[in-house]
């Protein structure tokens, strides 16, 4: 690739971020990885941070957390924004692109409290969670277990969980170890629930090519941080999720892994009672993923009769 031309600190790069401490290491991550160019972080409130008696479903959707991001770039204020590619909606803002995801981390769930597997949950336990897909799965696995509202940073949910509130909590296995955090931490493997689409990929989106010789040096310079073995994996996930129409509303699971010049993906929808649950699985070339989701999706959409 192309070498950029050094960005200075005099005018450096300048990073969206939201500002928990989760968001901040992502960011952070970003920065260092740009390095020996010149780049600074400016954090954002989202609504979708400040708002948390409610689902976001109930608020808007995941995507409050990236157009707080994306009206700061389009306002001049940033020359990109660093995401939790899971909160991305498949649409975004015109005049931005997806410059690069950074190498994946874990991309599976964790089962996190005294209790290593769903298993060992006593009957009637009460289990915290933001997510639909992981409620649906829950219900499936566990009818009688109870998944109740958790929002906040990681954190506050932690917190949450020490003082009783809930018997267990399921995040995502990134953020812990972005985090560094190991106690209590038991990962779920896939085959007992499927990730969301994209889930462990750092998204960096950016402000469009304007034809200036500083934003074409910026985007050199970012496109120059994308890992390809995580863009063809999270790009058939988000191929999948975009022909089903996936909000943080409809409980959908994906996961592409690559090797070898080969895709490997399962995919699944449930009701959000976890009563009904359709699957899929494919295999492809690598260049050949995005279009190989795009036909799962539609055989789910198929077994579920087009609901």
């Amino acid at each position: 690739m192309t070498s950029a031309p050094l960005i200075s600190a005099t005018s450096p790069i300048v990073l969206a971020s939201r500002a928990s401490q989760l968001a901040l290491a992502q960011a952070h991550e970003v920065r260092d990885r740009l390095a020996p160019h010149a780049a600074e972080i400016k954090t954002f409130s989202t609504r979708g941070d400040e708002v948390l008696d409610r689902s976001l479903a109930a608020i808007g959707g995941k995507g409050l957390f990236v157009k707080t991001l994306e009206a700061a770039m389009l306002a001049g204020e940033a020359d990109a924004a660093v995401h939790s590619s899971k909160d991305m909606e498949t649409r975004f803002a015109d005049g931005t692109e997806l410059a690069a995801f950074l190498p994946r981390e874990d991309r599976r769930d964790a089962l996190i409290g005294a209790y290593s597997s769903f298993d060992e949950l006593p009957q009637g336990a009460v289990v915290g969670t933001a997510s639909v897909r992981r409620a649906a799965i829950i219900a499936s696995i566990r009818p009688d277990v109870t998944t109740r509202l958790l929002r906040g940073n990681v954190n506050s949910r932690l917190k949450q969980l020490e003082d009783g509130h809930y018997d267990a909590i399921i995040l995502a296995m990134a953020g812990m170890k972005r985090l560094g955090i190991t106690a209590d931490i038991h990962p779920i493997e896939e085959e007992m629930m499927l990730p969301s689409s994209a889930q462990g990929a750092i998204a960096i989106q950016a402000v469009a090519d304007d034809g200036t010789a500083r934003r074409a040096a910026v985007l050199t310079a970012l496109r120059a941080l994308d890992d390809a073995d995580t863009a063809v994996e999270v790009t058939a996930e988000r191929a999948l999720l975009a022909e089903l129409d996936g909000t943080c509303r409809t409980p959908i699971a994906a996961s592409a892994h690559l090797r070898d010049g080969r895709v490997t993906m399962r995919a699944q929808l449930l009701s959000l009672d976890g009563k009904s649950s359709f699957n899929t699985s494919g295999d492809s070339l690598a260049d050949e993923a995005a279009a190989m989701a795009i036909e799962l999706a539609q055989d789910l959409l198929r077994q579920a009769g087009g609901k």
